[in-house]
């Protein structure tokens, strides 16, 4: 490689590693004006766990564009130099500092996630069709069996022992060892869950619980909106009703002028009547 592509293949993996430490979930958890519940962890299992399946496979989907955006990067921009085997180095690379962000972002200090959704997002560049498929036997694992980590450590264990297989592997030992580098590092992020694992203490991360949480969010939001249609209805009518009772009072003060009006001029018009009648029989008697 020239000048150009070595530092290019640096400032990408810098790049990647500030990409991968942006957090969606507590982007998303803040802007809500709470922190993150459960273990405290801005992952997938615990977003299902404390906000409901939406809300985990929303974090899945951005967790896993931080590992993919790069790693597509460096497999085209990389693959061009034929017989090097660039392409998987670079896209390897650029997964490894993806997840290294994810876990160890700056902006957190230092304080992340544990990198799965992140290396299934780089996976799916390696391998997609795989990738996929793997994805669907795990996710119907996880809703028979309920443990995250397990099926998080299982997912990543059996993609990197199928990419070992892949013929555009074969002789690329430098791919080989980053990815299972990046395999080695997610696994010691959940070296704790392993913990529980061997215990029986780990927590569930149960599908239908988190759908049910969605559900009652769905009702919860739906009962604020008739509470908030109730209150603009009542509103609405109060004022209704205070015009009415302004013009009905409007009306009232005119008609009792237009009767005190007309009282006084009939009180006149007797009064006059009767000056009138006093002075006929005052002439009379002269």
């Amino acid at each position: 490689m020239e000048i150009r592509e070595i530092l290019i293949f640096v400032g990408a993996c810098i790049i990647s590693y500030l990409l991968g430490g942006i957090s969606i979930a507590r982007i998303m958890t803040k802007k809500n004006g709470a922190e993150i519940s459960g273990s405290g962890n801005p992952g997938t299992m615990n977003m299902l766990r404390t906000k409901g399946l939406a809300m985990g496979l929303f974090t899945l989907y951005c967790d896993a564009l931080k590992g993919a955006i790069p790693a597509l990067f460096g497999y085209l921009y990389f693959g061009h130099f034929v017989g090097s085997q660039m392409g998987y180095i670079a896209l390897y690379a650029f997964g490894l500092c993806a997840v290294l962000g994810h876990i160890f972002p700056i902006y957190c200090k230092f304080k992340g996630g544990k990198g799965i959704a992140t290396t299934f997002g780089m996976f799916m560049v390696a391998d997609p069709i795989c990738t996929v498929i793997l994805f669907g036997i795990m996710f119907l694992t996880l809703y028979f069996i309920k443990i995250g980590s397990l099926v998080s450590l299982l997912f990543i264990t059996i993609e990197a022992i199928v990419q070992l297989f892949r013929p555009v592997m074969t002789g690329n030992w430098i791919a080989k060892i980053i990815m299972w580098v990046i395999v080695t590092i997610d696994i010691w992020c959940h070296r704790q869950n392993i913990l529980r694992l061997i215990e029986n203490r780990e927590n569930p991360a149960d599908l239908q619980e988190g759908l049910k949480k969605d559900i009652a969010k769905l009702q919860n939001k739906r009962e604020r909106k008739l509470e908030k249609n109730a209150i603009k209805q009542d509103k609405i009518e109060n004022r209704y009703n205070k015009k009415i009772v302004k013009k009905e009072t409007r009306v009232k003060s005119k008609i009792e002028k237009i009767h005190s009006k007309s009282s006084k001029k009939n009180t006149n018009a007797t009064s006059e009547l009767i000056t009138t009648q006093n002075a006929d029989s005052t002439q009379d008697n002269d």
